[in-house]
């Protein structure tokens, strides 16, 4: 099918690809995959004309595209699909912690492509080699409550486990439903691997503090991961605001109960209605678009594309989401473009997450 062939070419190059190959590449598979939605889902369709906007007419300026705000996947995220119903694979739906989840139906060519754009912009940061897992929450295979506790937070994990060697599950629950974390089932764990066998810690955001973080601190226990071990955590900040978190402050206390370096610790940002798009942490303290996506900052108010250093409402354009309308989405969370080069030399436009939309 013409319309994957110039996606699945981008996706072989490398995450972080600043070449005008990858920009032609690009720009030609997001061209195609706006084309094929305009043509197959009626409800796009009638958005882009009243908008003015014909796919097959774009002149290549992502600023052109008219957003689909987060809120439509909420509203209307079932019905969305530009492919037959027979092609859907699967719908996912976001753990919706502001109130009704968005929901995005995939096929075969778009879960695909998520997870070929997940694993090169994640080899980026962990590697190439599969490395034990610790995972710091609920082990699913304990079904019942423990299952139904997990939620959307299943889905979220399983899509990293393509990165492990072996895994673990640190969180426990009593009969009343209440988590706790093992500090000694962890310290057993590292104890039977090899001393230079590095780890991946991984869990939610909130979990790490309110759970983790908070029973290591507390219990005056000491943990002590591998050299070359990192912790990746997910999920955003929501649920730590009322805390008045700071990240460098979360960082700093998260690398000091683990032992490892402040920069070992990533934060990574992503959001379902553009599943497999991942934005880790970079040493420079910002995130990067990688060689598949591009990020804009919109005014609140009149939604104009602001320039680097002013705050503003972040949209994502990417050609990866094939059965439904994904590709140019304006999403609730507030960031800043950041204008400079790299100091580490990873090219992609930089930006900062600073919060989300009252």
């Amino acid at each position: 099918m013409e319309t994957t062939d110039y996606t699945e070419e981008l996706l072989t190059l490398s995450a972080y690809d600043g070449s005008a190959e990858a920009e032609e590449l690009y720009t030609e598979s997001l061209r195609r995959e706006l084309s094929f939605h305009y043509d197959n889902n009626s409800m796009y369709r009638r958005f882009c004309d009243t908008k003015g906007f014909n796919p097959q007419e774009w002149d290549g300026d992502i600023e052109k595209i008219p957003p689909v705000a987060v809120s439509v996947f909420k509203d209307l995220g079932s019905r969305l699909s530009s492919v037959p119903a027979d092609d859907i694979k699967m719908s996912l739906q976001s753990s919706a912690t502001s109130g009704v989840p968005s929901t995005i139906m995939v096929d075969k060519i778009t879960a695909k492509r998520q997870a070929k754009a997940m694993v090169r912009v994640m080899s980026e940061f962990i590697g190439k080699t599969r490395v034990p897992f610790l995972i710091m929450d609920i082990d699913p295979r304990a079904g019942g409550m423990a299952r139904k506790m997990l939620g959307a937070r299943f889905a979220a994990v399983t899509g990293y486990l393509k990165f492990a060697s072996k895994t673990d599950y640190f969180l426990r629950t009593d009969d009343d439903g209440i988590s706790h974390f093992d500090i000694h089932g962890i310290n057993d764990f590292l104890s039977s691997l090899p001393a230079e066998q590095p780890v991946v810690v991984f869990g939610f955001t909130y979990i790490l503090y309110q759970n983790v973080l908070r029973s290591i601190e507390e219990s005056g226990e000491h943990i002590r991961l591998p050299e070359g071990s990192k912790i990746i955590h997910i999920g955003g900040w929501k649920k730590l605001e009322s805390e008045k978190i700071d990240k460098s402050f979360f960082n700093r206390r998260l690398s000091e109960a683990f032992g490892i370096a402040p920069e070992d610790v990533i934060d990574i940002y992503g959001f379902t209605e553009q599943m497999g798009i991942n934005f880790p942490d970079c040493p420079c303290g910002c995130k990067h678009t990688s060689s598949y996506v591009r990020v804009l900052a919109r005014d609140v108010a009149s939604k104009s594309v602001l320039p680097p250093g002013k705050e503003g409402m972040l949209e994502f354009i990417s050609p990866v989401p094939h059965s439904y309308p994904g590709n140019a989405v304006l999403t609730d969370d507030i960031g800043i473009i950041e204008s400079g080069e790299c100091p580490y030399g990873r090219p992609g436009t930089r930006f900062r997450i600073v919060g989300r939309m009252k």
